[in-house]
């Protein structure tokens, strides 16, 4: 395994629009992605010295969050490295009406009562109102 300098590291954190956060001995730097996850990273100042494969590999994996050929490709290409977009957020279920309508009628809840409930809760719900005893019998 090829691994770089840390000057082709800064490089790399330059093309792939990384922000320089604050430098001590090492400088570091931070990314937010489209999701708002918030990426960060150090290089260390030793210029031309090359890092370890396992060091290279942790960074990778735990920190810029790409695979070693997208690394290379963005020193290749001077471009950033596209990132996945989030999942769009998964579009709210409505409960089946049949549980809907028996929920109005034997648990005396309301539409907006309704709404907010899981499948599962609405279910519960359901068999507590059934098992209790009918007032006036």
């Amino acid at each position: 395994m090829r691994t770089p300098s840390w000057d082709e590291f800064r490089e790399f954190l330059r093309h792939d629009d990384w922000q320089e956060d604050r430098a001590t001995g090492h400088d570091f730097y931070e990314k937010t992605l489209s999701d708002g996850e918030i990426l960060r990273t150090h290089a260390s100042r030793s210029g031309s010295k090359t890092m370890s494969p396992g060091r290279f590999k942790a960074i990778l994996s735990d920190q810029l969050l790409l695979s070693e050929a997208e690394f290379w490709e963005v020193l290749r290409t001077k471009i950033s490295a596209p990132r996945p977009s989030p999942a769009p957020e998964p579009a709210p279920t409505s409960l089946p009406l049949w549980l809907a309508l028996a929920l109005q009628r034997e648990a005396g809840l309301n539409t907006d009562q309704i709404a907010e409930l899981d499948e599962d809760d609405a279910r519960r719900l359901l068999v507590e109102a059934r098992s209790k005893p009918m007032e006036g019998v």
